[in-house]
């Protein structure tokens, strides 16, 4: 995959994102991103059990994690912890270059009663839902680790597989990560039920869009996924995602219909109907709204890359 291009958007059946690893056999994936290559300068709400890592080289990007945003700035970063929403966008549509690093916690479990003790305390603690990573201090040290990380990665891949060294160092650096949050965060803390359980009801309506973007869908069919009412549906996508349940809905229509529509004989017609536009017409203004550009000078751009 081009260093260039976003992470690959597969969901899994309770549609956490299914990661594009450098090596499908370790679960690491380590890439330098543009903000610019993904539409509309975001990405799409997603969570995965990995946890993920984001230093900022160049420019700036505002981080949402479960509805709270997080300005990042240059040479500062952030660490998401395990399932949590999230996604990164810049509300100016203005460039950041940055380092993304998805460590899974399977690499620490080798042995159960340190995985257990150890990597899960952080891993399952869902009032730990992300930590701002500062040039202060130890945190300093923990965007040090993801710097030395990428360097591996470069160092040891160029046109070839990556070899022994950077499984090593990959595992060197996630421990000594582990290490420094064991260290400097509190051992014990406490969600609320209701948090925890209105995460997971938006978790189902999400997993229901995007297992469903082809049909006909309506706010009381989103709701029902939820197991809600139309009106806690609509708080929760407001809360945690800052959007509307319909508005959702249409960017991932939007976001899904790129990868046809990138194909030099795609019809837009027929892309419309089946990513469930209901027609040209509406697809072509709604692509339009929220991409300033319509579906044909898109392909035409996509082409000529």
């Amino acid at each position: 995959m081009n260093q260039q291009q976003g992470y690959c958007s597969i969901f899994n059946l309770d549609a956490s994102e299914t990661i594009s690893y450098n090596n499908p056999l370790f679960p690491a994936y380590v890439r330098y991103g543009f903000l610019s290559c993904y539409p509309n300068y975001s990405g799409i709400s997603h969570w995965h059990p990995d946890l993920e890592f984001i230093l900022i080289t160049k420019g700036k990007m505002t981080y949402n994690v479960n509805g709270e945003l997080v300005a990042l700035s240059e040479k500062n970063g952030i660490m998401v912890n395990s399932r949590q929403l999230h996604y990164g966008f810049s509300p100016e549509h203005e460039e950041c270059e940055f380092i993304c690093v998805l460590l899974s916690p399977e690499l620490l479990q080798g042995n159960q009663w340190f995985y257990r003790n150890y990597v899960e305390r952080l891993t399952d603690n869902t009032a730990f839902p992300y930590l701002y990573l500062s040039r202060d201090g130890w945190q300093a040290t923990i965007l040090d680790n993801i710097n030395l990380l990428y360097d591996s990665f470069c160092k040891n891949c160029g046109d070839t597989p990556l070899n022994d060294i950077f499984y090593f160092e990959t595992i060197e650096s996630f421990c000594a990560v582990m290490k420094i949050l064991c260290e400097n965060l509190p051992r014990t803390q406490s969600v609320s039920k209701k948090e925890s359980s209105d995460l997971l009801c938006l978790k189902n309506m999400i997993s229901y869009i995007e297992g469903s973007f082809t049909e006909r869908i309506t706010l009381e069919d989103i709701s029902l996924a939820g197991a809600c009412c139309k009106s806690k549906c609509s708080l929760l996508f407001k809360k945690y995602l800052r959007d509307t349940p319909i508005s959702y809905l249409t960017k991932y229509r939007l976001r899904k219909s790129l990868v046809p529509l990138s194909e030099p004989d795609s019809c837009i017609t027929d892309i419309a109907y089946e990513y469930g536009f209901g027609g040209a017409s509406y697809y072509c203004e709604t692509f339009r709204k929220y991409y300033g550009k319509s579906p044909l000078k898109y392909k035409k751009e996509q082409l000529e890359k």
